[in-house]
């Protein structure tokens, strides 16, 4: 028997490091049926991002089909990238090979045994690292970045792998490194994709930019913002990012703070302002990383409320948002511009706010320009620091700076065609270069499409006066960069490529497979093979003038420069060809899954201008996300049906096209919006453009509503007689119902109580006849409020209707509630006492109200005990406390908090059954009952204008 003796702690360390070197500590070893050649095959691939199976090389030479069939089967799963369908290892996999190898030659020993791929970056970031070439984080594209990512999140959980080469001086950055650089590059990617290395001239807009964000001149009190406009393609988003690219592009050249905030984002929404203030929070947090953590949690904030604002919106009550939202735009301005005086601690720096392609806000119509508007200037009266500059395509109807841009100057738009010619290798004379300026303007897509025309046709090819005849014309800047895209189609040298590269526009998003079954055919290809719609795909993918590679995917789309000023002549030149490309899509996306194809199969229908109730049936709304930028290409029926579905105010033109159930719908969204605007007499002109009678039942309610909001009463209550009329005549119990309410909210707020009464047990009786619970708690939660302002609230009515309230409450489903926050503060305020939870919930999802007001008044309410133990909770203060706790100053809990963060903070505190937990549910029941009785119209209610 071995000899015992003690063993040293430090001994005990020594053997457990040898044995974690050696191996010995890791996994158990492969399965033993995991052959040699399937061992080579895995780790010929450990460093690569995607790879063609056939593509991977053995030492031993031949590779068993056996075994490269078991490897792709078991080892590998498909990938989409942009060279089309790929194989990767599966994590796990790659984590046992990576922990294999580790060492640094071997690893670049594996990666020697297979061809090179230029296309996959994660493969070329690898060996880079390996090889101690990468560039630091900050100097790395966007595309070196992603690769670098991936990189990271492999060798991550192979433990062994990253030690060892650690030892070896491989040092690779963490996850969390690469995605705050990832994050950074993203806010300047699109500045560079704008502004890229063909920016000329515009010395004296650049110097007018300076003088408006750096100069005296720009910090002038009061001095309005800037607006750079102009057409389309001229150049505005172009200016702006080359001014932010040379001022505040690099770290060590940051010389002012700024958020490029565009309308082109589907997340950045005019008609909600704090959705910019959220991006433009994130932006500086991304830039200055020592105020990261603040404007993260501003960002939070921003975002909380967002949401809560939206649901109310999407609820539907009177008026856009309730009253115990009002202050919170101002706190969250006033807490961002602390933010900026953060980032700006060292040195008085201006913050500058870039606000792009306005006309995408434009579009949703002036009430909502008018509320970016007062947002806009009330946070440069906050935050005075501020400078803003608009770019879009036409003048606002406010004060402004401008910078009007046309197209280039004569010797900038030569300098813009040398530039771009000299990198074809052509260097033609000056005399040359102005007749192509003569006869194709100065827009920069113009001379862009210009260049190309003349680097693949060659001098000659602007010099044929019978080829260019319409360009000799002088037409306009779109109708010059149409038969200019045309010519440039016609000098493809694939003939079958010229057949679907112009009808092709009728497509946004090209694929081997849509050139198959929907463009070949109506193209006059007739049926083609698969392999021969990838050949095609390729060559059209080399055509970098006309479409992007979508990264990652197998799918082209059309350049939007190009798209947008190409679009209506080739659909003009094309019109039954792009209807029977239409026509097939629509069959080829219908039999599609996901979101994007539902956005693509309701463009193709809208693009068909099918009727209102064809497209219902089809509607998801997780396709509106790509459906926006869509709207200008539309017919004025598509345009009508989807403004109403996004939300966008359209021209009277444009609604005059629409049938009847697409004019109610967006008049109702346009009137709603007036109201909620406190434009009462605008809503009601509008309604009434169309005197037929008798109205739809939802124009019915808002007709009501405008004359209620404008004092109009009796007029509003005898509407209500008449849509009750017809309604029932209908037998359409929901109308019923929401009448029935409103009409009651009116007596309530007349102090007609009795009338009220009589409304709401029709609205009841209606609503019972209409599936689920809420039409019915919305009228029985409002007579539970008349039976208490009354002074009835103890009748054996009243009581009887509470209990059923009270059952009906504790079967509403959570999704119910989430989509009815106004109804859920209602409840909150008549039976919160009995509904365990429910103010809880109310104060969680609504907010309180910490303005001063009704909400105001709940602090004052509460006792020092109260709010002793309130901040005691919320402290998170063991059960001993060693020093006494002194109760705020009165009014001070909520200062600073928006509603939302203030209704979070009560909601967590009432969660938790506080020792005066009774209390605090009391005085905020009492709180929301201020709230929901304070009137919806006359004195105090929405206003009127007139």
């Amino acid at each position: 028997m071995a000899e015992l003796r003690p063993v040293s702690a430090q001994e005990v360390a020594e053997r457990l490091k040898a044995a974690h070197d050696s191996g010995a500590l890791s996994a158990a070893p492969p399965p033993p049926e995991v052959s040699p050649d399937r061992w080579r095959l895995r780790e010929a691939a450990a460093l690569l991002g995607s790879f063609h199976a056939g593509s991977l090389a053995s030492p031993s030479g031949s590779v068993d089909a056996e075994d490269l069939r078991t490897f792709v089967v078991e080892d590998c799963e498909r990938v989409s990238t942009a060279a089309g369908s790929r194989w990767r290892l599966t994590s796990g996999v790659r984590t046992t090979v990576l922990d294999r190898l580790r060492d640094r030659h071997r690893l670049l020993d594996a990666l020697a045994a297979v061809e090179p791929d230029p296309l996959d970056i994660d493969r070329v970031m690898a060996e880079a690292y390996l090889r101690g070439a990468a560039p630091p984080l900050d100097e790395q594209t966007m595309e070196e970045l992603t690769g670098t990512l991936h990189v990271v999140q492999w060798l991550m959980p192979a433990r062994r792998a990253t030690e060892a080469l650690a030892r070896k001086g491989v040092l690779l950055p963490t996850a969390e490194e690469v995605g705050n650089t990832v994050d950074l590059a993203a806010v300047f990617q699109p500045l560079r994709l704008l502004a890229g290395e063909h920016f000329v001239g515009r010395r004296k807009e650049l110097q007018e930019l300076a003088d408006h964000v750096e100069g005296a001149a720009g910090a002038e009190p009061g001095r309005p913002p800037l607006l750079v406009h102009g057409p389309g393609g001229v150049g505005k988003s172009t200016l702006v990012a080359r001014y932010l690219l040379d001022h505040a592009g690099t770290a060590d050249r940051r010389e002012f703070p700024f958020a490029y905030l565009t309308f082109d984002r589907a997340d950045l929404l005019p008609q909600q302002p704090l959705t910019l203030l959220a991006e433009a929070t994130r932006q500086l947090g991304l830039l200055y990383p020592a105020c990261a953590e603040q404007a993260d949690r501003l960002e939070r904030a921003v975002r909380s409320t967002v949401a809560a604002q939206t649901a109310v919106i999407l609820e539907g009550v009177e008026g856009l948002l309730p009253t115990v939202m009002d202050a919170d735009d101002d706190i969250l301005m006033h807490r961002f511009a602390q933010l900026v005086r953060e980032v700006s601690a060292y040195r008085t720096l201006p913050l500058l706010l870039v606000l792009d392609t306005l006309e995408q806000a434009q579009r949703h119509g002036t009430d909502v320009v008018d509320r970016l508007w007062d947002f806009v200037e009330a946070l440069r009266r906050i935050c005075p620091a501020t400078r803003v500059v608009f770019a879009g395509r036409a003048p606002v109807h406010r004060t402004t700076c401008e910078i009007p841009l046309l197209g280039l100057e004569p010797h900038l738009a030569l300098d813009f065609l040398r530039t771009r010619l000299a990198e074809a290798g052509i260097t033609p004379d000056d005399a040359y270069l102005v007749s192509v300026t003569h006869k194709v303007g100065a827009s920069p897509l113009s001379l862009k499409l210009a260049a190309e025309l003349i680097r693949r046709e060659g001098k000659e090819g602007l010099r044929d006066p019978e080829k260019l005849r319409d360009i000799l014309f002088r037409l306009g800047d779109a109708e010059v960069q149409a038969v200019l895209y045309e010519r440039i189609l016609d000098d493809l040298e694939d003939r079958d490529l010229q057949r679907i590269a112009g009808p092709g526009l009728t497509l946004r998003r090209i694929t081997p497979r849509l050139i198959q079954e929907v463009l070949a055919v109506p193209c006059g290809l007739g049926e083609i093979s698969e392999q021969r719609a990838l050949r095609l795909f390729h060559l059209l993918a080399t055509e970098a003038t006309l479409v992007d590679v979508t990264q990652g995917e197998d799918v082209l789309v059309h350049r939007a420069d190009v798209r947008q000023a190409t679009l209506p002549l080739i659909r003009r030149k094309h019109l039954e060809t792009s209807r029977r490309i239409h026509r097939r899509a629509v069959r080829h996306y219908a039999a599609s899954d996901g979101p994007q194809a539902r956005g693509e199969e309701l463009y193709h229908r809208l693009s068909l201008g099918q009727a209102t109730d064809v497209l219902d049936r089809h509607w998801a709304p997780e396709a509106s996300l790509y459906l926006e930028s869509a709207w200008e290409e539309l017919p004025p029926s598509g345009q009508a049906y989807l403004a109403d579905r996004l939300g966008i105010a359209i021209d009277p033109a444009v609604l005059a096209e629409a049938d009847g159930e697409a004019w109610t719908r967006q008049v109702v969204r346009q009137a709603r919006t007036l109201l909620d605007a406190g434009q009462a007499a605008a809503a009601l002109a509008l309604i009434r453009e169309r005197p037929a009678r008798p109205c739809p039942s939802g124009v019915s309610v808002l007709e009501i509503e405008a004359l209620a909001a404008q004092g109009r009463m009796p007029e509003a209550r005898r509407l209500v007689t008449e849509t009750l009329e017809r309604a029932g005549e209908r037998g359409d119990a929901e109308a019923y119902a929401d009448v029935a309410v409103l009409g009651a909210r009116i007596a309530e707020d007349l102090g007609a109580y009795g009338e009220a009464l009589d409304l709401l047990n029709q609205a009841r009786k209606a609503a019972s006849a209409t599936p689920g619970r809420v039409a019915w708690l919305q009228a029985s939660v409002a007579q539970l409020r008349i039976h208490r302002r009354s002074g009835a609230e103890e009748s054996a009515q009243a009581q009887e209707l509470r209990t059923a309230v009270v059952a009906a409450t504790d079967r509403l489903r959570r999704r119910e509630r989430r989509a009815h926050p106004s109804l859920v503060r209602e409840l909150a305020a008549e039976v919160g006492d009995m509904v365990p939870g429910l103010l809880s919930e109310a104060a969680r999802t609504t907010g309180i109200d910490n303005s001063g007001g009704a909400g105001g008044a709940l602090e004052w309410t509460l006792t020092e005990a109260d709010v002793t133990d309130f901040v005691h909770t919320a402290k998170g203060s063991a059960d001993v406390v060693e020093e006494p706790l002194v109760a705020p100053e009165r009014g001070s809990l909520s200062r600073g908090k928006t509603s939302q963060e203030w209704g979070e903070q009560v909601s967590e505190y009432l969660d938790s059954a506080p020792a005066m937990g009774a209390t605090w549910s009391q005085a905020l029941m009492e709180a929301y009952r201020a709230e929901v009785d304070r009137p919806t119209f006359g004195r105090g209610g929405t206003g009127h204008d007139g």
